[in-house]
């Protein structure tokens, strides 16, 4: 999900979100990246952040409904952007992570039908679920 810079601050105005540069900096990494991108990965491309600094912009942006958790299954977590529909008050996603077991690459990939999983005597708030295989591209070689 490639984003403009305008649109980006946009996207931040709307969650009440002040656009920071830091905040930027954070958000456009993630918008530019292929698939969500994993943490070790901005640490790597964000040279001038301390760990205190990632951690509490990755909380602001992800508080803020703007980013999600793709995969936390692992040693390593991924981020990526919501869709539209998320809010500071509830992520809405409708949608698997699909982790590629040959590249590590993880996509958040939107389903042919709604997930719905009913608990007896509770009530269902969200739903992660996350798929592990070999992705189009490694296939193909």
């Amino acid at each position: 999900m490639n984003l403009s810079q305008e649109k980006m601050v946009l996207l931040l105005k709307d969650r009440q979100i002040k656009a920071t540069s830091k905040r930027m900096e954070v958000l456009t990494l993630i918008a530019n990246y292929n698939s969500a991108i994993p943490y070790s990965s901005l640490q790597k491309s964000l040279q001038g952040f301390d760990r205190v600094t990632l951690y509490r912009t990755l909380n602001t942006l992800l508080d803020g409904g703007v980013i999600h958790k793709a995969s936390v299954s692992t040693d390593e977590v991924y981020y990526a952007m919501c869709r539209h529909y998320c809010t500071s008050e509830k992520h809405h996603h409708k949608h698997i992570h699909f982790k590629c077991t040959a590249c590590k690459s993880v996509s958040c990939v939107e389903t042919t039908s709604p997930i719905s999983i009913e608990v007896p005597n509770a009530s269902v708030q969200e739903i992660e679920i996350e798929v592990k295989g070999i992705c189009e591209t490694c296939l193909q070689v």
